[in-house]
């Protein structure tokens, strides 16, 4: 309701520091009647190395995350990733980048995803060092999609636009150079 909408407003303008105008935008997408959960996922983060900066856009991006439990869904998700051998720096970075990764059931699922957008985080820091380890990855959904995301990556499409084709359920369109063919055809036609 009405309150509901209010009370979530003043919350993320109090504890985010965010301006009327985005908290309201924000209550639109999720409502909460209590500071409690929301403070306890905002300290769970904060207690993972997430700078202010980052939770903004983690929230921003994936509002629904402040109604998470807290210690029983989103501690053991991170607990998970940083068994994965993600270093803090990793983890708020790729976390803050693609929020809904913590969507993801723990296990398979969410270590594909996780690995996913690591390799394109770092092939994004240096090319050189993608071009040199594109050769050792194998073929398939993975390496094609990963492929693909960096041809798009070069057409200057934003990483944020980007990171949802990565963590979607959906098969990559096809193979390197296809893709590639197909794509240039649809940048002639003036798309």
């Amino acid at each position: 309701g009405r309150k509901g909408q209010n009370f979530t407003v003043s919350c993320l303008v109090d504890s985010l520091g965010f301006t009327k105008k985005l908290a309201a935008s924000i209550s639109r997408k999720v409502s909460f009647e209590s500071k409690r959960n929301p403070d306890s996922v905002l300290s769970l983060l904060r207690s993972h190395g997430f700078t202010d900066s980052q939770i903004s856009d983690i929230v921003t991006e994936y509002p629904l995350l402040l109604t998470s439990d807290a210690e029983k869904s989103l501690a053991p998700m991170l607990k998970f990733l940083q068994s994965r051998g993600a270093t803090t720096s990793e983890l708020t970075e790729i976390v803050s980048k693609v929020p809904k990764i913590l969507r993801k059931r723990e296990g398979r699922s969410i270590s594909v995803y996780y690995d996913f957008v690591k390799d394109i985080v770092e092939a994004d820091k240096s090319s050189r060092e993608y071009e040199k380890s594109c050769h050792s990855w194998p073929e398939g959904m993975r390496a094609n999609k990963i492929r693909n995301v960096l041809v798009l990556r070069e057409l200057g499409v934003p990483m944020r636009l980007l990171f949802p084709l990565l963590i979607s359920e959906s098969q990559p369109i096809c193979g390197k150079e296809r893709f590639e063919v197909t794509l240039k055809k649809v940048v002639e036609m003036g798309f």
